[in-house]
């Protein structure tokens, strides 16, 4: 039996194609000069254990090491609000995560990190290097280990992969109605 639900009708306009259903019911994917970008819709467990439908949308764009480590970097910023002293602290630590793959800890102490800034031509103070780290240590990016130092990385932020995903989920609070805090 042959399926014509996908069948492919030229178009009158040069270059388009017509369709006899919606081609949209499955995932679309579109090439856009080094982005390859992926439409598709899907479904998650919501936090009330509930199925919620959902649509997404995925991007892909290879880039050299130096803008993965700029990209990165400015996403977790702006998703943790991080100052802009801390996210120079984060790059470095960063930095110093890609010479020691695999790694689980990281000595972070300042004469490295003063060379970094120096070299780097940012301005850090040491005062500000404590605060960055205090910060980091806030949004458990680290947590300080019992020798001078060093600090453990959590492994869901850190890493010294070759690719990265951050996934912002927006909810129209019209039509959303999340519980309040005293449920």
């Amino acid at each position: 039996m042959d399926d014509d639900r996908n069948s492919i009708i030229e178009s009158r306009k040069k270059g388009v194609v017509c369709y006899k259903e919606n081609p949209f019911w499955e995932d679309t994917k579109i090439k856009l000069g080094s982005k390859r970008i992926t439409v598709s819709r899907g479904t998650h467990v919501g936090e009330g254990g509930q199925e919620l439908a959902h649509s997404g949308i995925h991007v892909v764009k290879e880039i050299d090491s130096d803008e993965f480590l700029k990209v990165y970097t400015n996403n977790v910023r702006s998703i943790f609000d991080l100052k802009p002293t801390t996210q120079r602290i984060l790059q470095y630590l960063m930095v110093e995560l890609q010479k020691t793959p695999n790694a689980d800890a990281i000595y972070l102490a300042w004469i490295g990190a003063d060379e970094y800034f120096s070299h780097e031509n940012l301005k850090v103070s040491r005062p500000s290097f404590q605060r960055g780290l205090k910060e980091l240590l806030e949004n458990k990016f680290i947590a300080e280990s019992t020798k001078p130092s060093m600090f453990w990385l959590n492994p869901n932020l850190l890493f010294n992969g070759d690719r990265m995903a951050f996934i912002h989920e927006y909810r129209n609070c019209l039509l959303y109605t999340s519980p309040s805090p005293r449920d």
